[in-house]
């Protein structure tokens, strides 16, 4: 089965996994004005599941994993002699997710034909529906694949791909509950300050006394270089309209007032870029191809999401595994011609994607979770036009892809240390890997290992052996950390770290320098 072409359509792969160390995971967050992992309906449809709401968890534990538990106790010490983690829950729930995972699957790995067990349906169906919608599209998709050098040439002026620039700001923030004269007053000294860098006033010295952009204006206000789509789209529009050397207008965006320098620009020449752009054309086009059909297919059924819809999805997110009523199975939370989306089909779809999706429905805008139901419905609708076309997936495939994901259980554990573990004399397998995963945790913690997310080979190991992660006891954690490290009880919650502290913490993981984290997280 190729699985290579389009893979986002619907679902990832869910094969693949890279190393990441523990601080780079937890930091991937908003950077002034891209957000790497939340909310969008798009993700929405990747970042989805539950543990097991019937397994107990004991009161001195903060998770359990099949009948193996992690004692607060050991979260503890495992997360205060690291001072540079900071002591919030978080970080604690990263430390419990990552154990329960890896505890599942050495549990997996190590007894005797209990790998095999394991139920693969939920990733084997989603590929099966991946599949049948690439098949659909490649049959009624019919794009010119010819892109001119001409063309590419007249896109290139227009658009400018590749370009970034380099540039200073200083940002006023407004006073929390901020009234008119306050903010007039703010925005005056904008104004002042851009009057003063226009008149021949060193701008670097402006933003060292007057930015409330802590790390930055240490640097003059320099937030090196970045392309299109990293900064708020007020900030960069105004940016990239600016001449090299010249100085903005007063720009308010999410964050306050901006006064913004350019200092420097620069995007590749053509031939260095040229087949790039040529493929990116290419995609572009079959995309709107694919658009295009899709809003036919979904004009036809003309699709109504029920009044009640959203409401309801964020109770069947918040039911987790318990399960629906016969009656509730069945009520539609959009219908369309010819059939309806139900609340069970929705249940079901949380039931088979990874650990986020609760909190991300519960976080969701309404608007947002009505755009992910209509793009669940519009799934479906695809999937019945590849069936009612006559396309189907053999089970040969989906057997052969099954083997595939069973390796790569076999392969992590072994790159994690957690394969062909023998218990001491007088130790169960259970006692060995749980002292094999404390080591791990520790080392992981320590910056000494590199963790490798599961993501969706997770959910079978949860769904098989039970797992899930006490909030108390999250809290709990937390508290004996600050105790361990003899952090005031009262000042435990820290305020967010400023820009140059986010920084400096990102810059040791690896994260591009113009990808400065905004003031506000």
């Amino acid at each position: 089965m190729d699985r290579g072409a389009g893979q986002g359509l619907l679902n990832p792969d869910p094969g693949g996994y890279a190393p990441r160390d523990l601080l780079t995971l937890l930091n991937e967050t908003n950077v002034m004005g891209r957000t790497t992992a939340i909310l969008s309906t798009l993700l929405l449809l990747f970042l989805v599941a539950c543990d097991r709401g019937d397994v107990r968890i004991g009161s001195d534990s903060l998770a359990r994993a099949g009948d193996l538990e992690l004692g607060i106790e050991e979260a503890a010490e495992i997360l205060a002699p690291v001072q540079g983690l900071p002591n919030d829950a978080p970080v604690v729930e990263a430390l419990a997710d990552f154990w329960v995972d890896y505890t599942l699957l050495a549990l997996a790995v190590n007894e005797e034909g209990r790998l095999e067990q394991i139920d693969l349906s939920g990733i084997l169906e989603q590929e099966e529906t991946q599949e049948l919608v690439m098949r659909l599209r490649d049959e009624v998709i019919e794009v010119d694949p010819e892109v001119t050098d001409d063309e590419l040439e007249a896109i290139y002026q227009a658009d400018r791909p590749g370009e970034q620039v380099r540039a200073r700001h200083v940002l006023l923030l407004y006073p929390d509950g901020a009234t008119p004269d306050q903010r007039d007053s703010v925005r005056a000294l904008a104004e002042e300050l851009r009057d003063r860098a226009l008149a021949g006033d060193d701008f670097s010295a402006l933003a060292e006394t007057y930015s409330d952009d802590p790390g930055s204006a240490q640097r003059g206000g320099d937030l090196n270089w970045f392309s299109r789509g990293t900064m708020v789209p007020p900030f960069e529009e105004a940016a990239f309209g600016l001449e090299v050397g010249e100085v903005s207008d007063v720009v308010e965006s999410e964050f306050g007032l901006h006064v913004i320098k350019l200092d420097d620009r620069e995007f590749p020449p053509l031939d260095d870029i040229r087949e790039q752009l040529r493929f990116d054309v290419q995609m572009e086009r079959t995309a709107q191809a694919e658009s295009i059909f899709i809003a036919g297919i979904e004009e036809g059924a003309n699709i109504q999401i029920e009044d009640d819809a959203v409401e309801s999805m964020r109770e069947i997110a918040e039911l987790g595994s318990r399960s629906l009523s016969s009656r509730q199975e069945g009520q539609p939370l959009a219908r369309y011609d010819g059939g309806s989306y139900t609340r069970g089909e929705f249940h079901r779809y949380v039931m088979n994607q990874p650990a986020d999706f609760r909190q991300q429905v519960w976080m969701a805008e309404d608007d947002q979770l009505e755009s992910f139901l209509r793009d669940l419905t519009r799934r479906e609708l695809l999937v019945s036009e590849a069936r009612q076309r006559g396309f189907e997936v053999d089970p040969a495939e989906l057997e052969a892809l099954r083997e595939e994901l069973l390796a790569q259980y076999r392969e992590l554990a072994e790159i994690l240390g957690l394969s062909g573990l023998s218990p001491a004399e007088g130790q169960s397998l259970n006692e060995t890997i749980r002292q094999e995963l404390l080591v791990l945790m520790d080392e992981i913690v320590q910056g000494e290992a590199d963790v490798y997310p599961l993501d969706l080979l997770a959910l079978p190991l949860r769904d098989h052996f039970g797992a899930a992660v006490s909030e108390a006891g999250v809290e709990a954690v937390v508290a004996r950390v600050a105790e361990l490290r003899g952090e005031d009880p009262d000042t435990m919650q820290e305020p967010p770290l400023d820009m140059d502290q986010l920084q400096e913490m990102m810059d040791t993981q690896g994260v591009p320098e113009g990808e400065v984290p905004d003031s506000e997280d």
